[in-house]
């Protein structure tokens, strides 16, 4: 029906991709197999646009040497974001994204995948981050905090905060890291990270097609929790949150809930262990991140934190299930863009938060959203018009009002920096 083609961010950028002609292809391809499965199948179909493109599709063999034997092209494959709005949209149930990752592992278990897509798997495979950067420099954002976090491998804690990479070593986002290690503090909270131990979680090397990454990458922070002493775990960032919920069945055996900070948050303004001394008054809008939202279907949390914080929550005519993805997700963060756009999806999304009326913020609650929409700023022109905060940043501001949380920097470790907020 095209509700598919619709929705699609990377279509509605004008990228060469589209999920209804995706399905139609390999319908197509599957129907020839069943009329004729010994013969070769040669026929031209002619695209919307009226060229002709020849097809050879060889029938009879599966070999592997093409995707659904010609009729689908490889860098057809690798646009798609696996924002999943395709397959929410869809009326009849057809799952979009699963076929496009399983269509992906055929073509990285022949090497045929972007040169820095590429590199990022070699990186996640040597080091444990896409970003190549040794495991010691994982905690590196601690050494500006002024307290030490407890490391969970050598004490028991409450919360296990497992960061994700992004929050560990893009310099853009340690700031906001380290805003939420102030304010988990300030609310007594009793959590740990794994330091050098923890790996990236795995969520965007299994969607780009490198299902043995994924099952490495997964293996080895099973390993560091299992040897750590917490009830449960929340995350920083929604495709790390995505894949410990759902995708580690081995988890200490499944007795530890996951969460997202923004869940933690909205528990700790509740019970009142976190209360703002400091009344916003933006003009926000929030973008609900597509692992966060369509896939986990958590909307409610990070508008409640909005909410307790004062500020002026106005929606975007996409939002919720509809929300329309920044443009990361599936891995392409990690690759360069395929053929011309009329403009990326962060730029569209950017573009929508900054013509609701009145608005002077745009709000994420994902450390991929805030490095995707900072770029798009820029790149069209909306820099000083629209200003990009992460949620934890807006929290520290009206719960650790400026100056406050600096007093502490003399402490030496949580037990001094809970004796001092006391």
């Amino acid at each position: 029906c095209g509700r598919c083609h619709v929705a699609c961010p990377i279509q509605t950028s004008g990228m060469a991709f589209s999920p209804r002609d995706l399905i139609l292809d390999l319908r197509e391809y599957a129907d020839a197999l069943s009329i004729a499965p010994h013969a070769r199948l040669d026929q031209q179909r002619v695209k919307e646009d009226g060229r002709k493109i020849l097809f050879g599709a060889r029938v009879a063999a599966l070999d592997g040497l093409s995707v659904a034997g010609g009729l689908i092209k490889e860098e057809s494959l690798w646009p798609c974001t696996t924002c999943m709005a395709c397959q929410d949209i869809c009326p009849v149930g057809v799952e979009h994204v699963p076929v496009i990752v399983q269509l992906r592992r055929s073509l990285v278990a022949k090497g045929k995948l972007d040169e820095h897509l590429q590199e990022a798997f070699a990186n996640l495979q040597r080091y444990g981050n896409s970003f190549g950067q040794s495991e010691r420099k994982r905690a590196v954002w601690t050494q500006e905090l002024g307290f030490k976090p407890k490391d969970a491998r050598k004490e028991p804690v409450e919360w296990l905060w497992f960061l994700g990479e992004y929050a560990c070593y893009h310099p853009a986002l340690q700031d906001s890291t380290r805003a939420l290690a102030r304010v988990l503090m300030s609310a007594r909270l009793d959590y740990g990270i794994l330091y050098e131990a923890e790996r990236n979680s795995g969520n965007d090397a299994r969607r780009a097609g490198e299902e043995g990454l994924f099952e490495l990458l997964r293996e080895k922070n099973i390993a560091a929790m299992e040897k750590a002493k917490f009830n449960h775990i929340f995350t920083t960032d929604p495709h790390v949150y995505n894949t410990l919920k759902n995708e580690y069945p081995d988890l200490n055996h499944g007795r530890h809930p996951v969460h997202h900070y923004s869940e933690l948050l909205v528990d700790l303004f509740e019970r009142g262990r976190l209360k703002v001394t400091n009344k916003l008054n933006y003009r926000v809008t929030y973008h609900d991140p597509c692992y966060l939202g369509r896939y986990n279907g958590v909307y409610e949390a990070p508008r409640k934190v909005l909410r307790a914080l004062g500020v002026e929550l106005k929606e975007m005519p996409r939002s919720r299930r509809d929300s329309f993805c920044c443009g990361a997700g599936g891995g392409r963060i990690w690759m360069e863009e395929i053929g011309e756009a009329h403009s990326r999806p962060s730029e569209v999304r950017v573009r929508e938060a900054a013509a609701v009326n009145g608005v002077d913020t745009l709000v994420v609650a994902c450390p991929k959203d805030y490095v995707m929409f900072q770029d798009a700023l820029k790149t069209t022109g909306l820099e000083g018009k629209l200003a990009v905060k992460d949620l934890t940043g807006l929290v520290e501001e009206a719960v650790n009002p400026p100056g406050a949380v600096q007093r502490c920097h003399f402490a030496n470790d949580v037990s001094a920096y809970n004796r001092q907020a006391a």
